[in-house]
Order: structure tokens, then C-alpha cells, then sequence
């Protein structure tokens, strides 16, 4: 399946205004109630919020001092789990070797390339395989994969990695199957617990608070800067259709949001990053997602 957003048919200045009246209709007040990011005191590793001192903010921000980079999840969130493909398929799990981090086991899911319709599953042998940190737009720590037969990217999460390939489905003919690894690798679907299903959506609701306040603070400390502006409201208005693309085959999302909960922790990770360096458009990215259009990011239905 493509990865290509479908392109808006309005006009560059009306997708602006509309995007930016729907999101600050969100948050009670709109702009009059917008407040400049403050001091942020140093959070968890993986947090996505952090309190802000306002007691010594003055009108206008005077007084604040710069934010800081949240703390990114680090591999100890992945170290010793079981991951899963959209929580039921193929399966991943990570160790360490001294100060490296490497895949201890991989298995590979997909449809049989003799038989179309079947299913086939590849148990990976040449492992461990090594993983090669790689530069991320996003902040977040990213490798490459050390598999010629099926090369893949991945970024570390709360517990999940979110996988991007070359937007080409890996055909593994010695085993007779197509595989497809883009998605999020995250927690078996079959582990998920009823109590916690509130949680994880009020959670996410919060995170999704968060992502509103940053994205208004943003839009305001470039207003020096309309084509940066414009940049800005567009990956927000394609971050929900990108979240869907790739967390609709999730197991039981719609009972638990478990995929939209990591993938929107790390949208929030990203502008938290942001604000602290500056917002600035990187060579490669796809304006309307954000995301590196050199490493692919489409999520196929193929397995």
C-alpha cells in the first residue's frame, strides 16, 4: 500500500487558517489562554510532560528560561521484552552485550510467495544481529537493522519500537515469503489487561493535551516565520492521519488505543525536543507527516 498522504485539495492559507481554528478550538480560552513554555525541570526518561514553573512567569514569557530536551526512552525499555507486530505477529527481542544493544531473536511473518493467500512465518538464524545508531529528526533513538535479507529502521519507544523500511515489502525467496516489518512492535495484544483499558485512553488523552500546548507555543516562537509556520501546522494536521495508517491493525486498539498511546508519546517527545533546539525543516522530510521520506514509512497490509 502507498504511504502517501492524500494531499488536501484547499488551498495553501485556507488548510492553514481551518487547521489552526480546529486545533485551539480544542483547548478551552484558545489564545487568550496561551501560555510560553517555562522552566521544564528534568523528567522520567521517556516522559512526555513535565511541569512548568509558572510562579515567576511574567506577561510575554519574560523571566522563563529556555526548556529543556526531554529525556527519550532509552533501550532499557526494550531490553529482555518479547515485541510483537501490531501485538500478534512477527516478533523481535533485544539483549545487550556489553554497551551494545542487539536483536537476540527474529521472526518474520508474512504471505507465502508460491501460494498467494497463505501465511509463512521465518524464524531468523543469523542472529544476534547488530544495530547501527542512526541520525533521527525526530530525537528519539533510531538504528538500522543489520539484515541485508530485510534492511528496517526502527526508534525506540516506551517498551515498542515504531519500524520504517525502504516503503518495499522484503521478499525472503530461500523461504518462499513476503514480509512486510513497517509498524509498531509493542506489547502482545494477548497480554493487554480489561482493567487497564481506561488508562491507557485517559493516558493518552493527557498526552494529547500536551501535544496541543507545545504545538501553540511552537506556532508562537516562529511567527517570525510564516513558511516555517506553515510547515509546522502541516505536519500537525498529518500526524492523526499518519497515527491511523499505522496503528489501525493493531490488535484490540480500539478497545485500548495501546499503538495511538505509543505513537502519540512520541509525537509529543518529538515537539517537546523542538521547542528546546528550535523547530526548523529538515532536507528529506515529508512536510505534511514530518517524517524522513528517505527511510519510508508506509505501513502495508501484506504481511
Amino acid at each position: 500500500m502507498s504511504n502517501r498522504l492524500r494531499r488536501s485539495k484547499l488551498q495553501p492559507s485556507n488548510a492553514l487558517a481551518i487547521t489552526l481554528l480546529l486545533f485551539f478550538a480544542a483547548t478551552p480560552g484558545g489564545f487568550a489562554q496561551l501560555a510560553l513554555p517555562g522552566a521544564i525541570a528534568p523528567a522520567p526518561e521517556g516522559s512526555v510532560a513535565a511541569p512548568a514553573d509558572a510562579a515567576g512567569a511574567r506577561p510575554g514569557g519574560e523571566g522563563r528560561v529556555k526548556p529543556l530536551a526531554p529525556k527519550l526512552p532509552s533501550e532499557d525499555a526494550i531490553v529482555g521484552q518479547m515485541l510483537y507486530l501490531d501485538g500478534s505477529r512477527s516478533a523481535i527481542e533485544f539483549q545487550r552485550s556489553g554497551d551494545e544493544t542487539q536483536v537476540a531473536r527474529l521472526t518474520l511473518s508474512g504471505d507465502r510467495l508460491s501460494r498467494s493467500g497463505e501465511t509463512c512465518s521465518v524464524d531468523v538464524a543469523e542472529t544476534p544481529l547488530q544495530l547501527q545508531a542512526r541520525g533521527s529528526r525526530t530525537g528519539l533513538r533510531r538504528y538500522q537493522l543489520d539484515f541485508p535479507a530485510c534492511p528496517f529502521f526502527l526508534e525506540v519507544l516506551d517498551g515498542a519500537v515504531l519500524v520504517t523500511n525502504d516503503g518495499k515489502a522484503c521478499e525472503l525467496e530461500e523461504a518462499d515469503c513476503r514480509t512486510d516489518p513497517a509498524g509498531l512492535w509493542g506489547m502482545a495484544t494477548a497480554a493487554f489487561d480489561p482493567k487497564r483499558a481506561n488508562d491507557m485512553l485517559g493516558t493518552r488523552a493527557r498526552v494529547e493535551q500536551t501535544i496541543r500546548n507545545d504545538f501553540k507555543a511552537l506556532y508562537e516562537k516562529t511567527r517570525q516565520d510564516q513558511a516555517l509556520r506553515t510547515l509546522l501546522v502541516r505536519e500537525q494536521a498529518g500526524f492523526s492521519s499518519w497515527r491511523e495508517e499505522i496503528c489501525r491493525s493493531y490488535g484490540q486498539e480500539a478497545e485500548y488505543g495501546y499503538c495511538a498511546l505509543r505513537v502519540t508519546e512520541a509525537r509529543a517527545l518529538a515537539l517537546a525536543a523542538q521547542l528546546a533546539k528550535g523547530f526548523k525543516k529538515q532536507a528529506g522530510s515529508n512536510e505534511a507527516t514530518g517524517k524522513d521520506d528517505s527511510r519510508g514509512t508506509g505501513k502495508r497490509r501484506s504481511r
